[in-house]
């Protein structure tokens, strides 16, 4: 089972600042980065096919000797490339493919620029080669693309240019220079990219931060501080949400549950151990819950109720006796207890469905509780004996 990340954790990620991230983390990471990637993918390609097919003239203009295979290489065989990219792009969710293909949009222009080169010798030719410079600043910088990819297309890249280059007829100051300048470029690029990244990866930790601070503060105001169980607060709000929801055949039960003469528990052994016996009644009732719709709540003092959403009166009854014996089980010494000689509770059960109003369930419920107190304590009402009994008749009873 996955760990949960804590706040502890971030904080020693933020810290390290190059730490790698855990496998959860790192999923997240990527996932709360896709949107704005494919985004800023969708938009930064049609700019590069549009920005890589305005330098056209100057290619023909700088080496009219190939400017048939360089407008062929242009529209025909770059060009299409990219628009093949922005298709994917739109379509493709997996990023490590959806960079693959990015990654090799620089190395294609970088072969075209390389290629014709060589094709042309003298000085406007020296100078044209230099464009393949500027394609490692778009690799690195303009291109959104993960380091890994970037690191790629980066050594294909430098590795065409620098073949190209050392096995050409220029003179060998050109050849020093541009290796020198492709090479610089090609490091000071991706220290960029690695800074960026790093970056953006210590701002995710912290939004990520900020949530997880938001989350527990939400929690603990919607917790009792005592038992840990949730307080009227979360219940309003839950309560709210499930009538909003406007389905009004959606069956809804509510259980009070009483600690029987708390009281006297309280005089005899004091408020320390009426807290403590509070928190394992409050444990006992958490243990009987089927799952994170059921909600167990400090109704106030001794008093607490459990929201059960889609259960019908049978199946709530059955779980307030679980709840009853599993208070009853603790065995908690409470000797001047008229019901036992250890702490016990009394449970109400009223249920109904969304089109009613939820004050009359939990009225009904309350109802139900005295019922149960009346007949004697420890025990349910109504009992699910006299619900097969009368099964037509029993719903909300309050005995």
């Amino acid at each position: 089972m996955t760990q949960p990340i804590t706040l502890a954790a971030l904080e020693q990620l933020i810290r390290a600042r190059d730490a790698s991230f855990p496998a959860p983390l790192q999923a997240a990471y990527q996932d709360d980065r896709r949107k704005f990637l494919e985004v800023a993918a969708r938009t930064l390609m049609p700019r590069t096919i549009i920005g890589y097919n305005l330098f056209l003239p100057i290619d023909i203009w700088l080496l009219p000797k190939t400017a048939g295979l360089t407008l062929a290489l242009h529209l025909a065989v770059v060009t299409p490339f990219m628009i093949y990219a922005a298709l994917l792009i739109r379509r493709e969710s997996r990023p490590e493919i959806r960079d693959a293909v990015l990654a090799f949009v620089p190395i294609l222009i970088t072969l075209q620029i390389m290629l014709i080169f060589r094709l042309n010798t003298g000085q406007n030719a020296w100078c044209y080669q230099y464009l393949a410079i500027l394609v490692m600043v778009y690799t690195n910088i303009s291109q959104i693309l993960g380091f890994r990819f970037a690191l790629f297309a980066s050594a294909g890249t430098m590795l065409l240019y620098l073949a190209a280059v050392l096995t050409s007829a220029a003179p060998e100051p050109v050849k020093i220079i541009s290796c020198a300048l492709m090479l610089s470029t090609g490091y000071l690029s991706l220290e960029s990219k690695a800074a960026l990244e790093r970056g953006n990866r210590n701002q995710f930790l912290r939004r990520l931060r900020e949530r997880l601070q938001r989350y527990e503060a939400e929690d603990v105001a919607s917790r009792d501080a005592l038992t840990g169980l949730s307080n009227r607060r979360h219940l309003d709000e839950r309560i709210e949400t499930i009538w909003a929801a406007k389905n009004p055949a959606q069956k809804i039960a509510f259980v009070m549950i009483d600690i029987d003469h708390f009281k006297l528990f309280n005089d005899e052994y004091g408020h320390p151990a009426g807290d403590h016996c509070l928190k394992r009644v409050a444990g006992a009732i958490s243990s009987v819950l089927r799952g994170q719709d059921d909600l167990a709540v400090r109704f106030g003092g001794e008093e607490f109720v459990l929201l059960l959403p889609d259960t019908n009166v049978e199946t709530a009854i059955q779980i307030a006796e679980r709840v009853r014996r599993a208070i009853e089980s603790l065995a908690i010494p409470h000797a001047h207890s008229p019901t036992g000689h250890c702490v016990t509770a009394s449970l109400g059960v009223a249920a109904g469905t969304a089109a009613e109003d939820s004050a009359a369930l939990i009225i009904a419920a309350d109802e139900a509780l005295y019922a149960a107190k009346r007949n004697g304590r420890n025990q349910v009402h109504p009992p699910f004996m006299a619900l097969e009994a009368k099964p037509a008749k029993v719903r909300r009873s309050a005995g």
